[in-house]
């Protein structure tokens, strides 16, 4: 009967180890999941700052036709001016002004 206590303080030591081992796996675990999840987070930043910067380009694409566009206006509109002064002193030549 000596070796009871012995036995009870084995079985003690044993379950002891046993919940640290597991707190040890279940830790190890949730550090996996963090990693995982940050490296997952990663990914989708990634694809963010790719989306992001084609739609800057797109702007700035869009900013320069409508700068151009802007210039044919004003080109266009200076022609007509242009054009009704041209008309205008002809229809005064016409008339004898």
């Amino acid at each position: 009967m000596a070796w009871l206590p012995i036995a009870a303080t084995a079985a003690q030591l044993l379950g002891e180890h046993a919940t640290d081992a597991a707190q040890q796996t279940m830790l190890a675990m949730d550090e996996t999941h963090q990693l995982m999840l940050q490296a997952q987070e990663m990914q989708h930043q990634e694809v963010l700052d790719d989306r992001s910067e084609v739609f800057n380009e797109a702007v700035q694409d869009r900013s320069e036709r409508m700068r151009e566009r802007g210039l044919i206006d004003d080109l266009n509109m200076a022609d007509r001016k242009m054009d009704d002064k041209i008309t205008k002193e002809w229809i005064g030549l016409i008339h004898g002004q």
